[in-house]
């Protein structure tokens, strides 16, 4: 494998490097189509791909539609404050099942904060649970 033709450097993701879109904007809506279908690394999705696709409702935009702050949203839902904010900030994705509740608290909002409200609320971070031995286990604590 020849190597001798790449560049290494590291991207700053608070100054991305410029892009010159001069010669894409030159192109016909028919030369850019040409150019994707000869992409071998990222052929154009067919029509049937983006129908399947689920889409996941960002964090941000489910609060703001929802008018909750992060701390009502993270209260009402039981979710952690901290994965709110890490959700929205982009410094973590939320995992699949985190994607299903947030897809259905954008379905049906209510439903889920009823179906919540006997579930006790989640403890602190910093509360650690330590299991107590039963009586007559023979381990000592």
């Amino acid at each position: 494998m020849d190597f001798g033709r790449i560049t290494k450097f590291k991207l700053n993701s608070r100054k991305p490097p410029r892009t010159d879109w001069g010669p894409f904007n030159a192109m016909s809506e028919e030369e850019r189509h040409r150019a994707a279908l000869s992409d071998p690394d990222c052929p154009p999705a067919t029509e049937a791909q983006p129908a399947r696709a689920r889409r996941v409702p960002t964090v941000r935009a489910l609060r703001k539609k929802l008018n909750l702050t992060q701390e009502e949203f993270a209260a009402r839902f039981h979710l952690p404050l901290g994965t709110v904010r890490d959700w929205e900030q982009g410094a973590h994705r939320p995992d699949k099942a985190a994607q299903v509740l947030l897809t259905v608290i954008a379905k049906d909002p209510d439903a889920v904060a009823r179906a919540l409200e006997s579930w006790p609320r989640p403890a602190a971070r910093h509360v650690r649970l330590i299991p107590v031995p039963s009586a007559g286990s023979g381990r000592e604590p």
